[in-house]
This record gives structure tokens, sequence and C-alpha cells, in this order.
């Protein structure tokens, strides 16, 4: 219970006061297996799980062959393994942000990079939930909110000086960009969608 408080508040304030919630968060010693085990393990739920949820109850467009459906062992199985492979791809984009910081004159740290990389996706996971209901996906946009709660965290969290903070947040979203593309791509290898 008293976990779940914490992850609660933990979004609260990233969500609504991202500058105070950056120097709590700098402030603690979290170690990388307690960031995933209470944090990452669980909100990395939310998208996979939405989507085929979403799509298994209502379909989706298919071009002209119409309204399609994912079976439902397969979506499941597609949405196990893009929860698991989304799971190493945080820490891989951590690492790089972290190696790539003293280019910025900022400090390397591979731990507090995980934690900058964990809670500024926080607003992507949220808006993930949208795709539950038909219409709403588009709200998906509102997860880029997280690239605002990042710039606020960099400073902070990786002693990026102000100056380098938009070069910084900008190469940041292409590694972003291009980890999630890589991630669809290897989900699609290892679990095609199949449809009905």
């Amino acid at each position: 219970m008293e976990a779940g408080m914490q992850l609660l508040s933990r979004i609260k304030g990233l969500i609504l006061a991202p500058q105070s919630e950056w120097a709590k968060i700098s402030e603690e010693g979290t170690s990388v297996l307690d960031l995933y085990r209470n944090y990452i393990a669980i909100l990395a739920l939310l998208p996979p799980f939405a989507s085929f949820f979403s799509s298994w109850l209502f379909g989706f467009s298919h071009g002209p062959q119409g309204i399609m459906h994912p079976t439902f062992t397969g979506g499941l199985y597609r949405a196990f393994v893009q929860y698991l492979l989304s799971l190493p791809a945080f820490f891989i984009v951590a690492f790089v942000i972290s190696a790539i910081a003293p280019h910025f004159d900022g400090k390397t740290d591979d731990r507090r990079a995980l934690m900058l990389t964990a809670y500024s996706y926080t607003p992507v996971w949220l808006a993930s939930l949208f795709g539950l209901i038909p219409g709403l996906r588009w709200l998906d946009v509102l997860g880029f909110y997280g690239i605002y709660v990042f710039s606020v965290g960099l400073p902070t969290m990786m002693r990026v000086p102000k100056e380098n903070l938009d070069v910084f947040t900008l190469a940041t979203l292409f590694l972003v960009v291009a980890t999630v593309a890589l991630h669809g791509w290897v989900v699609h290898l290892i679990a095609p969608q199949q449809l009905i």
C-alpha cells in the first residue's frame, strides 16, 4: 500500500511540479534494481497492454479489409514481447545519455541517467491509457509533456548547463525516436500481428 502511494506521489509530482520533484529525486539514492522494480516495471506495462486490450476489444482500421482484431493469444503474446523488450531499451537510452553528457559539459552517471529517462517517460506511459478508448487515441500527444519534464530534470540530474539544454534535449529526442522505431521493428520480427 505504501509503495503504491509513493508511486502515485511521484507521478503527481512529476506532472504537476517537475522542478521541485527533480530536486527531491536528485537527493535520493535509488538503486537501478529498485527503480526497475518499483517504477519502470509497473508503468511500462501500460502501453503494450492498453494497446492490446483496445485493439482486441474494438479492433482497428486495416485499410480495405475494414476493422480487424488481433487474436487473443497472438495479441497477448505481442504485448508481452513489447513489454519485455522495453525494459532493456530504457537502460540503453540511459546509458547513451550518460555517455554523451560530458560532450554537453554534463557529468556521466548511468544511475542518474536511468532515473532521468524513466521519470521523464512518465507522461508517455500515462498518455498511452487514452488508447483504451476508441476516438481518444490522439490524446497520446499529451505524452510530449515528457520532453518538458526531461529538460527540467536535465540540469539537476546530469549537471548539464542551461545553455546546452536545448541541444541535449533535441539529441535525446532523436535517440528516443530511434530506439522506439528499433523496438517496434524487433517486436514485429518476434511477434508479428495475427489478425482475424
